[in-house]
């Protein structure tokens, strides 16, 4: 995000707060610019659709700048995680999860799975770290010295579209579809979106990883190089969808209603 889009950010988000009384003095105080610059941002924002000037300094937020305000929201949260990631690769110390057995004092390489950080003594990419206190497979340890960066690439998505309870729910869907699916993936996390889709997962003895604020955890999953399976009720895979477009993650879509 352009340094620009940053205080106009700022700006309508102070409009949001005290509208309809606006005051630009105030409003450069609290961010630290002029008032002109104030001004300047604020004739930009009514000029886009962002704002209305009700006149004698009233102004409101319209649902267009509602849109934009919750866009940026989510590009802040995005940039955000990503920092709070670099700065944490910079402690002292790091838990992790043992790949195989490993005794203090040993090297071990790093790497990420289903979004957990494991350490195994045998090359997993260029990041290493000293083990404080070791472990058996499977137990938390603690790291220390870590060299290099920790591959994390992006994972992606599989979207199954599960039929609303009106067309069929889930005694028209193709479980064994499914089932190949996950079958055939590595490193993935399950998502369900919607009663139906809940119930699918039910039925095949799958216990989400994924179920409250699904569109976001999705791709907070993404970013920690998981890949999702989501099965997601009718429509509510369009809001899914959105949001994967909006991080630049990649995504399949199959219909998971059965042939008749």
């Amino acid at each position: 995000m352009k340094k620009r889009n940053i205080t106009e950010f700022q700006v309508l988000s102070e409009i949001i707060r005290k509208q309809p009384h606006i005051k630009q003095k105030e409003i450069a105080e609290n961010l630290g610019i002029t008032v002109q610059a104030v001004s300047e941002h604020i004739r930009n924002l009514v000029k886009e659709g962002y704002v209305k000037s009700r006149g004698r300094g009233e102004y409101i937020v319209t649902e267009k700048g509602l849109r934009k305000l919750k866009n940026w929201i989510s590009e802040f949260r995005n940039y955000l995680d990503e920092i709070n990631s670099a700065v944490y690769r910079y402690k002292d110390i790091w838990p992790a999860i043992a790949e195989e057995d490993v005794e203090d004092g040993e090297t071990v390489y790093l790497f990420m799975k289903r979004g957990l950080l494991y350490a195994s003594k045998h090359p997993k990419g260029e990041a290493r770290a000293k083990v404080l206190y070791g472990g058996k497979k499977g137990e938390d340890i603690a790291i220390c010295e870590i060299k290099g960066i920790i591959d994390v690439p992006k994972g992606k998505v599989t979207i199954f579209r599960i039929p609303p309870k009106i067309i069929g729910g889930s005694k028209v869907v193709d479980f064994d579809l499914i089932k190949k699916t996950i079958e055939s993936s590595d490193n993935y996390v399950i998502a369900t979106m919607g009663t139906v889709a809940y119930v699918v997962a039910n039925k095949m003895g799958i216990k989400p990883d994924i179920r409250f604020s699904v569109p976001d955890a999705i791709v907070n999953a993404c970013n920690r190089g998981c890949n999702v399976i989501a099965l997601i009720t009718g429509k509510m895979a369009e809001k899914v969808i959105k949001k994967l477009d909006n991080a630049k993650i990649g995504y399949t879509v199959l219909d998971a209603t059965k042939e008749q």
